[in-house]
């Protein structure tokens, strides 16, 4: 399945992969203070307002374990830090879950994503040039290997006439 660029699609998308790996149901999800998932495609399919309200967001955080402000960034196009992703870099998770992203740090986010992304593109652009060279020099092997010497030629007809006329 192919993630949505962004918007509610791409959060909703997110949000069911984390309640499966979580292997938690929607249910539970609501009971531990999920928004209604009814919410999310209330907003999704409205024309005045495109985004969940913040307070709605910092709920789906909270309720999956994502850093605060994952949501929103996965709104952007972004992709959600897990709570325990940060406690790996050695952050107290209590330090975690009182500090929201601010919009740097969101920025800040999206920008190494992308820019990982492009690096990423990058390697695989070298490595598919590295492939045609590759091609490019079996190609000119077998060509070599296939042409025929006309000088071989000519040197084995004079060869062959030779042996006629001595043989005669």
């Amino acid at each position: 399945m192919t993630v949505p660029a962004d918007g509610v699609p791409r959060l909703m998308h997110f949000v069911d992969a984390r309640l499966a790996k979580l292997r938690m149901s929607r249910e539970e999800a609501n009971r531990r203070g999920f928004p209604n998932f009814s919410t999310l495609a209330a907003v999704r399919d409205r024309d005045t307002q495109n985004t969940p309200r913040v307070r709605t967001l910092l709920r789906i955080d909270r309720t999956l374990g994502w850093q605060p402000g994952s949501a929103a960034v996965v709104l952007l196009g972004g992709y959600p830090l897990s709570i325990t992703a940060r406690a790996t870099k050695n952050v107290r998770l209590q330090e975690q879950a009182a500090t929201p992203l601010t919009a740097d740090d969101i920025a800040d986010r999206l920008l190494t994503q992308l820019h990982e992304e492009i690096e990423r593109a990058h390697d695989d652009l070298r490595a598919f040039d590295d492939r045609i060279n590759r091609l490019y020099a079996a190609h000119d092997r077998l060509a070599e290997e296939l042409r025929v010497d006309r000088s071989l030629v000519e040197e084995f007809a004079d060869h062959d006439v030779a042996a006629e006329s001595v043989q005669r």
